[in-house]
């Protein structure tokens, strides 16, 4: 045992000898040389080359970091063998990412890249302005040089747009309204905010069925038609009027539009906006990809039409628009914005502010809306919303009952085609018929049949059937279109809709 210690001495010595000699004829100078030159040899011979995404840029948060991250967490993210869940604040879903240390294979126009999740721990710090995290984290991007360029030109944007779009989609959507007065939140936004839990869909509306496909599609051309829109030098927005008799489902509209395009809800409350300043400061702090709503139009503020003979107003003399809703006579002077200032904020140069937003307005009486309100470009597609019809009648029959084709009898069938037309009956009403007697669904039928008789009858008593006067949509248009007459010297304005396609007119 003696002897093995004393060799091992020895060999400790030898070592020593060996170092000290190392330094005296390769100092540090010279070996960090050799190896700087070595890595450049390697990396000449090397097919690959390496990018570097840390968590921290220098103080800042990387937001490539960030969206690496959410990316990964996508179906690609499935290959991997050891996964990290989370779920973030106000999303609605669980997201998995790539552990510490572990690597993925992606593909991206047919080239292979490797994803590593690099962890370290940082070393102490003595003194810092901005503690940071303990553990050092990034990822480091492995790729042929060859496909260098392509990765650098357009992946690394792949990878900001899909991280957007999974952002969008996992987390809660949000309902927006204007603070009282103009004041701010604890942000200094001058939106209060809820979580917006609406159920309508499409699916669930009651409307004509190739109404609502029509709509669905001229929303999904929107979304989709960014490219356009540049092209064509327009400003990424839209506008839509939904008009129509109280009860027809207008709120329920927006609701299923939001929930379509996974869009926030912006409803803003005219009464509470007290210049155009301010009304411009609103649209300024709205977000993308959102519906900026303002419900009740002819209500909320003093919106007459200044064509109306019966108007003592000059046309060219300003026209003020107060929050009280009741004219100037009424209004306070203080809390009043003008028409000019609320077609500058759905068509100005305020509203090119952003991109990728819908506006909607919603009135029960479209004729007592300024003709400048409706034109293209502001309002681009005028969306009627009408009593029941028979394929409303159906739908709202599945919702509330369960009735699907075939459940009901033919006779039952064709006597609700016979009476809904003529009962003018809205679609609340309805519902509330079928939710009163859900429990008994044929109670639930026959009551709402006895309902629409009654009410067929009450019409031809007083006269007021949409077969004898036209219908209430071809009312409006033809009061619309005197309107337009009159403005052109008799000639009628075509409205058109030059987005993506054409639309019919609601």
């Amino acid at each position: 045992m003696k002897e093995y210690w004393t060799s091992l001495a020895s060999l400790l010595g030898v070592l020593a000898f060996c170092q000290s000699l190392m330094n005296s004829v390769f100092p540090p100078e010279l070996r960090f040389a050799f190896l700087k030159l070595f890595n450049r040899v390697f990396k000449l011979f090397s097919t690959f080359c390496y990018f570097d995404i840390t968590e921290i840029d220098g103080v800042n948060t990387n937001e490539l970091y960030n969206a690496v991250q959410l990316y990964l967490s996508s179906s690609v993210s499935i290959a991997g063998n050891r996964l990290s869940l989370t779920r973030a604040v106000n999303s609605s879903s669980v997201t998995f990412g790539l552990s510490n240390n572990d690597s993925i294979v992606d593909t991206y126009n047919t080239v292979t890249v490797v994803w590593e999740h690099i962890v370290t721990q940082r070393q102490t710090q003595t003194f810092a302005w901005r503690p940071m995290p303990e553990e050092k984290r990034g990822f480091t991007l492995r790729i042929k040089k060859k496909d260098k360029n392509l990765i650098l030109d357009s992946y690394l944007d792949y990878i900001m747009e899909k991280a957007n779009e999974i952002r969008r989609m996992n987390q809660d959507r949000l309902l927006y309204t204007n603070s009282r007065g103009g004041s701010l939140d604890s942000r200094g936004l001058p939106w209060e905010s809820v979580p917006f839990k609406h159920p309508s869909t499409f699916d669930t509306l009651a409307m004509d069925p190739v109404k609502k496909q029509q709509i669905m599609e001229d929303l999904t051309d929107f979304a989709e038609c960014q490219s356009f829109y540049e092209r064509t030098g327009r400003a990424w927005k839209r506008g839509y009027l939904l008009y129509g008799p109280p009860g027809t489902g207008k709120s329920s509209m927006i609701a299923a539009m939001a929930n379509y395009l996974r869009y926030d809800i912006y409803d803003l409350e005219l009464t509470e906006v007290q210049s155009n300043s301010e009304l411009r400061k609103l649209l300024m702090k709205t977000s993308s990809k959102s519906i900026i709503v303002i419900e009740d139009i002819d209500c909320s503020i003093n919106l007459t039409n200044r064509n109306k003979k019966q108007s003592t107003r000059s046309y060219n003399e300003p026209e003020m628009l107060t929050g009280s809703g009741l004219g100037d006579d009424f209004g306070n002077g203080n809390n009043s914005i003008t028409l000019s200032g609320l077609l500058n904020f759905t068509d100005g140069l305020w509203s090119c502010c952003g991109s990728e937003r819908i506006f909607v307005f919603t009135t029960n009486h479209i004729e007592k809306l300024d003709t400048a309100l409706l034109r293209s470009g502001r309002m681009d597609m005028h969306i009627h919303m009408s009593y029941c019809t028979f394929s409303s009648v159906k739908i709202l029959l599945r919702n509330y009952l369960g009735f699907e084709e075939g459940d009901l009898s033919d006779d039952v069938l064709k006597e609700f085609e016979e009476v809904v037309d003529r009962a003018e009956i809205t679609p609340a009403d309805v519902s509330e018929a079928l939710i009163k007697n859900r429990r008994d669904k044929e109670r639930a039928v026959r009551e709402l049949l006895e309902d629409l008789r009654s009410r067929v009858e009450r019409n031809e008593k007083n006269g007021k059937l949409r077969g004898q006067n036209g219908s209430l949509e071809e009312q409006e248009k033809r009061a619309l279109d005197s309107v337009y007459a009159e403005e052109n010297g008799g000639e009628e304005e075509e409205i058109e809709d030059n987005i993506c396609k054409s639309s019919d007119d609601y």
